[in-house]
């Protein structure tokens, strides 16, 4: 995909804006987050902006900006914004440290969301997967020449309600929220979504579909 979607992923204590393409988390949520198993087993809290500030932390923003040739500014940086709106945001490379400092449970968490399940690559390959597959429902010989965006949008449907039960689907709705960038695209769902469409393209490119009722009575036999 091409577009940086904007992912609430969810966690065991609570949920992280996460940009898909460029890996920018919402540090300021992460620390919260954090903090809660901390709390949680009776260890003392600990400071975003002290962290930040530490002769360690400053080092690894280095580092990570070193190997990744961007600028420091560009590993961790403020909205710019002041009180209750004012957040921190960093890197993926960074969310995985910070994530270790606070905590070994959650930092555990952290690295089999984002490194283990390769969650914002599914994102990415379930959205590519689908762009492939409306250029099969072109080429279907009963939708040749036609205007297929109807198609496109009643196939995406019929899998999104394959994949997530209704009350999901219209809480995200009365939200305004793209169901696939919210806290119920988790890995095994959005793994759905990429299984489900290749089948699809490969059902076309084998000739066990050739025309849209097809599609349609396949999805339901996912």
């Amino acid at each position: 995909m091409k577009t940086n979607q904007l992912m609430n992923i969810a966690f065991k204590k609570g949920n992280i804006n996460f940009l898909h393409k460029t890996a920018l988390g919402d540090l300021t949520a992460l620390f919260k987050l954090g903090l809660k198993y901390r709390i949680e087993k009776g260890f003392s809290s600990v400071n975003i902006t002290t962290f930040l500030k530490s002769t360690k932390t400053k080092n690894f923003i280095e580092i990570i900006a070193r190997n990744q040739n961007i600028s420091i500014d560009k590993v961790v940086f403020n909205n710019g914004k002041k009180g209750k709106a004012s957040r921190t945001y960093a890197n993926l490379h960074f969310i995985v440290y910070t994530a270790e400092y606070l905590d070994p449970d959650f930092h555990y968490e952290v690295i089999d969301t984002f490194i283990q399940s390769k969650i914002l690559n599914k994102r990415d390959d379930g959205g590519d997967d689908f762009i492939e597959l409306n250029n099969y429902l072109n080429e279907l010989p009963d939708r040749v020449g036609q205007n297929n965006i109807g198609i496109f949008i009643q196939t995406a449907i019929k899998l999104r309600s394959k994949i997530f039960p209704e009350n999901q689907i219209i809480e995200c709705k009365e939200k305004g929220i793209n169901i696939w960038n919210s806290e119920y695209a988790n890995y095994l769902n959005l793994y759905k979504r990429d299984d489900y469409e290749k089948k699809l393209i490969s059902f076309i490119q084998m000739g066990f579909i050739n025309n849209y009722v097809g599609v349609k009575n396949a999805i339901e036999k996912l």
